[in-house]
């Protein structure tokens, strides 16, 4: 039996999304066996519509708060995506977004304080950025190669790269003269997945204290600000490669610039101002790709993605209140009429919709897939980073509430955290208001604001 954090706030519409967050997260865990569970466990699958976790979903749903709630359960699906060959321990999965692994495992450390834990971690990071830095880093650039971290699909990617399969690996069998030799093969460099890369030399510089990692994470900043960044759109360009890249505005690379600290003040400034906003959020990317001119919306393009939502939400809720009460109201809003968290939405009518996909040579719609994990642990991020202001480190939880009018007196009962039991009531008074709980406290605590 798990016991999840119960919200009341004086915005009916908030509470029942938050009950179907967690009811939809709730829903997805199971027990599995793959990679370094030797039996199976209770994981967190990626939704309703999957039968295993993913890498990448795993360690966003940690991110986004999984990890503080399901604390066990986020531990067995991070050793679940866990390869070994020949004796070393590294990230499975699909090659490109693996690494973010690392992100969400020092998330769990983070949550959870499991300090044995620690040098798992810290070993199965360093191995990654070894056998990546070995297969996929172009040390001239000095970035690495692969798609973007959301984009397996080939929607995601201009026409170049087009197969008529769906999935952006089959460029490796089906347009090798393209190819490079290292590695996978596919050519092209992605902000998303640069930003990763660069976030997880600075988990591993946290972890180990090598400076070694410190100096490359510096060293990356400067590639992805010198090659990515475009100062006629004011903001970073989704792809670099040999034929142009593409200057398209990808919502999550964006979001993940802002997030690390890549993007300064000013570019942070510019980004926010500039990027395109849909009727129903922040789109995956801001344009499309010609082969879809008149079939509709791509999957991977214009379509609203909710864990990109929250990202979104997360990176302006500090620069731009409203920006953050758009995308917060927009996602509550869909979920509420559709009773789940989908797994995409259609930008204009906020129903659900997979949007448009080769698939065999042909054009067809994907599904939307139903309780959609990342998604509703996407809403969770923003209760709890952005409405409450929680920002967790080593020592304990800092909480400063945001000042916003999606709702003005918050209830969050049966929060644990390590050893402690938080109630954190705010009542629209005191915003602004910060407090910390450490982390070695115990038992039930009351917080007021």
């Amino acid at each position: 039996m798990y016991t999840l954090p119960t919200l009341n706030t004086d915005n009916e519409d908030i509470n029942l999304a938050y009950r179907i967050a967690m009811g939809d997260i709730y829903s997805n865990i199971a027990s599995f066996r793959d990679g370094l569970l030797t039996e199976p466990k209770p994981v967190l699958l990626a939704g309703a519509g999957y039968k295993k976790p993913w890498t990448r979903d795993a360690a966003i749903n940690i991110w986004n708060g999984s990890g503080l709630i399901l604390s066990e359960i986020s531990k067995n699906t991070l050793l679940s995506t866990v390869i070994e060959e020949k004796g070393v321990r590294r990230i499975g999965g699909e090659y490109w977004d693996a690494i973010i692994w690392t992100i969400g495992a020092e998330w769990y450390l983070k949550y959870t304080g499991d300090e044995e834990f620690l040098p798992f971690v810290a070993e199965v990071t360093e191995n990654a950025l070894a056998y990546f830095e070995d297969t996929e880093f172009d040390a001239q650039r000095n970035l690495f190669r692969g798609p973007a971290c959301y984009g397996d699909g080939i929607s995601a990617y201009p026409d170049r790269y087009a197969t008529g399969q769906c999935g952006i690996m089959r460029v490796v069998d089906l347009k090798t003269d393209c190819c490079v030799k290292k590695g996978v093969g596919i050519p092209m460099y992605t902000l998303s997945t640069n930003c990763l890369y660069y976030e997880s030399y600075n988990v591993a510089y946290r972890l180990t204290k090598k400076e070694e990692y410190r100096q490359k994470a510096d060293r990356m900043k400067e590639a992805i600000n010198r090659q990515f960044w475009n100062e006629k759109s004011g903001q970073y360009n989704y792809i670099v490669d040999e034929w142009g890249g593409c200057d398209y505005s990808e919502g999550v690379g964006q979001s993940f610039a802002v997030l690390f600290g890549i993007a300064d003040e000013e570019k942070t400034k510019s980004i926010i101002r500039r990027q395109t906003i849909s009727a129903n959020g922040i789109p995956c990317i801001d344009g499309t790709f010609s082969r879809y001119e008149g079939r509709g919306i791509p999957r991977h393009a214009q379509t609203v993605w909710p864990q990109i939502q929250a990202f979104w939400a997360d990176a302006v809720a500090k620069h731009d209140i409203k920006k953050f009460e758009f995308e917060f109201n927009a996602l509550t809003k869909n979920v509420k009429r559709c009773g789940y968290f989908a797994e995409v939405y259609h930008p204009d009518t906020g129903d659900p919709y997979g949007g448009i996909q080769e698939w065999q040579g042909k054009f067809v719609q994907w599904p939307s897939e139903i309780r959609q994990t990342w998604a509703a642990t996407g809403y969770l991020r923003m209760i709890l980073f952005d409405l409450f202001g929680m920002r967790f480190e080593r020592e304990g939880i800092y909480i400063k509430p945001l000042k916003t009018d999606v709702a003005e007196n918050l209830k969050l009962r049966d929060l644990r955290y390590r050893n402690i039991v938080l109630d954190i009531f705010v009542s629209g008074k005191n915003y602004g208001k910060e407090v910390f709980v450490s982390a070695g406290e115990n038992g039930k605590i009351e917080i007021n604001l």
